[in-house]
């Protein structure tokens, strides 16, 4: 059965850098429920979440940030935002942090999907329901189908039917989850650079100085509720200045920040954004 509305609210969120954890929050607000937001870097857009409740907490301060929580009647946490992966051997941590970094270390090969998984796990046992980032997206009214004025071209569409192929072959083995295809070639895989890097990167390997698609997916064992794969302003933009066609997303596993505002910057540069 469906969640309704309510039953995500009050919502607490586990703040990375981007501008996804401000979003959920402004949704949250225009919904008459206050969000609480937990932030683990610096680096997030404050002017998007200045108008809410939000603590700065050291990444290890586990315990706290449960605290914080708790003291504000959440049960439903949302992971929002890029967090960068802390060297665990030195790593400060609270109590509760101790207690997290062991099951953490108990792992023999530790991917980012298992490390999230491990963390979900530890705060399920304290009381929190862990929910995706869709969820709260799509409780916004105007949350629909939009299209962009180009569409992909009948290579671009062979293109895309191979990059689908294989971004979910190298996901299944937690490798990436985005490939860049040009004219039936491969031209480059998403490492730990990120996104916008991959478009850089793979915009001087094309033959042409202009062309090729960007494809993102879901990986197979991926947890949507921990790390659901985006798009945004930002991949539009980069995806215009080094020349590409467009982006191909996996419908409904791959979440686009800032929904209008992506699309309105694509139409202007004459990207597609293909919904597959």
């Amino acid at each position: 059965m469906p969640q309704k509305n309510d039953d995500y609210f009050p919502l607490g969120i586990i703040a990375g850098s981007g501008i996804l954890p401000g979003e959920l929050a402004i949704i949250s607000k225009n919904l008459g429920k206050e969000p609480f937001i937990a932030c683990i870097t610096k680096e997030i857009e404050i002017d998007l979440i200045d108008h809410c409740d939000y603590r700065f907490f050291s990444i290890g301060s586990v315990g706290s940030i449960i605290e914080y929580f708790k003291s504000n009647k959440v049960k439903n946490i949302v992971f929002a935002g890029s967090i960068k992966r802390p060297n665990l051997s030195k790593l400060k941590v609270d109590i509760a942090g101790a207690h997290l970094l062991t099951k953490i270390l108990k792992q023999k090969f530790l991917g980012d999907d298992k490390l999230l998984t491990i963390v979900a796990e530890f705060l399920g046992d304290k009381g929190f329901k862990i929910i995706s980032a869709q969820d709260i997206l799509m409780l916004e009214s105007d949350y629909g189908q939009l299209s962009t004025n180009r569409q992909p071209s009948k290579q671009d569409l062979i293109d895309i039917e191979l990059g689908l192929k294989v971004a979910r072959s190298l996901g299944a083995l937690d490798i990436g989850q985005s490939v860049i295809i040009e004219d039936g070639y491969v031209l480059g895989v998403e490492a730990a650079e990120g996104t916008e890097n991959l478009i850089e990167r793979c915009a001087v390997l094309r033959k042409k100085p202009y062309g090729g698609v960007l494809v993102k997916v879901l990986k197979p064992n991926q947890d949507v509720r921990l790390d659901i794969p985006s798009i945004g302003p930002e991949t539009v933009n980069s995806l215009a200045k080094f020349k590409y066609n467009g982006v191909a997303i996996e419908a409904g596993s791959v979440i686009i920040i800032s929904r209008e505002s992506t699309y309105e910057f694509a139409n202007e540069d004459d990207i597609f954004i293909a919904e597959v």
